[in-house]
């Protein structure tokens, strides 16, 4: 079995949908953003599978709250995609509109951050 690239990021659910699979049946596309990078990764959760057991309570929580997930592991990094059997921990989790802010504000602060001693493009 291939070992997987440990995601170095803390990432955040932007969305969660159940849509019919390629394969029949019906599964989780689960969106998330590195919190860092704002790099976009997917993964599939099937409801028949075991690991929906660990899912579940995330994809039901994500439905109204901001999650922040660490811990993931990348199936396939050039695609972006999670592999799903990855023993996600919930880092954090508050109302979906305060972790917009609290994201916000991280993001302009790293926008500051790298104005202030630039990347040497001052055109």
């Amino acid at each position: 079995m291939a070992k997987y690239q440990k995601l170095q990021e803390p990432v955040f659910i932007i969305s969660s949908e159940l849509i019919n699979s390629r394969y029949g049946g019906e599964v989780y596309e689960v969106k998330l953003m590195g919190i860092k990078t704002q790099t976009k990764f997917t993964t599939y959760v099937d409801p028949n599978n075991v690991n929906f057991t660990h899912w579940q309570p995330i994809i039901e929580r994500a439905e109204s709250k901001g999650i922040v997930l660490s811990n993931c592991k990348l199936k396939d990094p050039s695609k972006g995609l999670i592999n799903a059997d990855s023993l996600v921990t919930i880092e954090y989790m508050v109302t979906k509109e305060e972790l917009a802010d609290i994201l916000e504000e991280y993001w302009r602060s790293q926008d500051k951050f790298n104005k202030l001693f630039g990347d040497g493009d001052d055109s």
